[in-house]
Parts: structure tokens; sequence; C-alpha cells
């Protein structure tokens, strides 16, 4: 009976996995054309993939948390470089539920606002 208990709280506990360092969500210290590589590394640390998009250097920080059983939530940072090394433009994604709640959504436009 006890092992069969070990073995569900075992199993139990190992139905989440997590990738990469957690991250503030948070992104009001990053400016375009201001912000340096030095400066993102020193708020986020290394960043979790290196890349490239069309030729301009890009950054990924991601956090990743997988669960075998209940909802899954990823988020990801990433920063694309000028060849000065500072931000020329940047994108976050998150599906967890105090971000997804943050965002507002675009309210559709009354239809007296729309012209014809």
């Amino acid at each position: 009976m006890k092992l069969a208990g070990f073995l569900f709280i075992s199993m139990w506990v190992s139905s989440c996995v997590t990738q990469g360092r957690e991250f503030p969500s948070r992104f009001d210290w990053i400016q375009k054309n201001k912000t340096r590589q030095e400066d993102a590394k020193l708020v986020l640390g290394d960043p979790k993939f290196v890349g490239s998009n069309d030729g301009q250097p890009s950054w990924t920080y991601g956090f990743y948390k997988y669960r075998l059983f209940g909802e899954s939530h990823t988020k990801e940072l990433k920063l694309y470089w000028n060849p000065d090394r500072t931000v020329n433009t940047w994108s976050y994604t998150s599906s967890f539920p105090g971000d997804v709640q943050g965002v507002s959504a675009p309210q559709p436009k009354a239809a007296s606002d729309v012209s014809r």
C-alpha cells in the first residue's frame, strides 16, 4: 500500500516539466535603439536561443511549463538587434494567466464608427 502511494505521488510530482528561466513580464526597460545587448544580459541573463531573422541577429528568452495533466504555459521574449548591438525591435508572447489578463483585446468598432 505504501509503495502504491509513493508511486502515485512520484507520478504526480513528475507530471510537470519546466524549461528555461522565469523572467519578469515587464518590459518598460526596453527602448528601441537604446537598450544594448549588455543591458539585456544584465536583466535577463544569457538567452535560451540565438538566431537570425532575415540576417538580423535575434535572442530568445523562454520559460516553458509543461504539464501532463492540466494546462501548459509558455512565454517568450524575442529581441532583434541592430548592427550597433542595440534593440531594433522586440516581441513578447505568453499563455500564463497573469500575462493574458494584463493584455486587452482590441474592441470592435461600433456600427456608427464604420464609414461606408
